[in-house]
This record gives C-alpha cells, structure tokens and sequence, in this order.
C-alpha cells in the first residue's frame, strides 16, 4: 500500500510539473519582467505571435532556427536590472546571449545555468565585482565571450582559462589585478589590455601581440 501511493504521488507531481512548464512566450515575458528600462521591449507583451516562425523571428531580438529559440540579441537597448538566468534555461537549444552596451549592473549572473552556451556577449555594461573562479565551469562548448568596459576586478577565474574551444576571449577595460593565468586554448585571440594585471606573461601568451597586455 505505501509503495502505491507513492506512485500516485510522484504522477500527481509529474502531472503539475508538466502542466506548469512555461511556454516560450511566457519564458521570454518572465525574462522582460525581470528587466528596467525595456520599453524597447513592449512589442513582447502585446504580440500574439509565437515569438519564432521556422527561421523567422515574430519577436524583436530573438534569434530562431526550425521553431526554436537559438539566441537573444538585446544590444544597445538602455537595459539595466536583473539578467533573469532562470527564465531562460528551459530553452535547451539557447546558444547566443548578447546584452552589449546596456546597462546591465551588479556581478555576473551564474551562465552555468546555460551549459548549451557559444557565445555570450556582455561587454559595455555596468557589471562589476570579483568573478568566482568557477563562474565558466559549465560552459565547456563556449567560444565566445565578452566581457570587454565593465568593472570586474579580481583575479581572472581559472574557468575562463580552462575554455578548451574558446576561440576569442575580450576582457579589456575592466579592473582585473594578479597575475595572468596560464591559457590552455591554443589559436585563440585574447585582450587584456586597460587591466591591472602585473607578473609576468605565460609562456603559452608569448607570441601574442603585445598590446594585448598594455
């Protein structure tokens, strides 16, 4: 009898699970809610549209591919508050977040929640303080990542060191301090320019430009 109604409980749960799960124009509403200053977003709330159409997006910003949310591209927007990362981990198939040249404050939100990532793009923000050491762990597939004109500061995090298919890394204009870590990527382009990193640059870096270390 108690192994029964366990099994009645655990599809009871299944069932509300399933019957609560988001849409993908309810995700993206959960995501504008979380935002300040996104009445360049408004279109959001008043579309009736799925927000993809095959490769078509119906709504502005989202980046589509076969029905499927592949990426936002929310640049130059005025956007600050909150990067909602929990609204956005139901889309399994999400591969680009660019929120470049907003206004986007407070420290880095956990992208490991994202682990389907390539590109993330958040340079000219407003986002600031010292970066855990595994804030990249997750993001084993991530080729791209901006992080260029904020106001990090800390060590540079071993799991930005550790990206094995990165091919570019931006993380100019911040406040970073220490020493550069020892890149294990190889063919990749690098900036570190406008920091304050001191010691001396790894042999792995050597051959590179050396304004990147200016």
């Amino acid at each position: 009898m108690a192994t029964f109604h366990l099994r009645v409980i655990f599809l009871i749960s299944m069932f509300f699970t399933s019957s609560y799960s988001l849409s993908d124009s309810e995700s993206l509403l959960k995501f504008e809610a979380s935002l300040v200053n996104a009445s360049k977003l408004d279109s959001w709330r008043n579309n009736p549209k799925p927000p993809c159409d095959g490769n078509r997006a119906n709504w502005v910003g989202v980046l589509c591919k076969k029905d499927t949310i592949l990426g936002l591209k929310l640049e130059k927007m005025g956007l600050s508050g909150t990067i909602d990362v929990d609204s956005l981990s139901g889309f399994s198939k999400l591969r680009t977040l660019s929120f470049m040249n907003n206004n986007f404050n407070g420290s880095l939100p956990d992208f490991n929640k994202l682990s389907g990532l390539r590109s993330l793009y958040l340079s000219n923000n407003q986002l600031f303080g010292d970066l855990p050491k595994n804030a990249f762990e997750s993001l084993a597939r991530l080729k791209k990542l901006y992080l260029s004109k904020n106001k990090f500061t800390g060590e540079i995090p071993s799991s930005i060191a550790n990206l094995r298919k990165v091919i570019e890394i931006k993380l100019d204009g911040n406040k970073f301090s220490g020493k550069i870590p020892d890149f294990k990527q190889h063919n990749f382009t690098l900036n570190l320019s406008n920091n304050a990193l001191e010691g001396s640059i790894p042999a792995s870096l050597s051959k590179m430009d050396p304004t990147i270390f200016s």
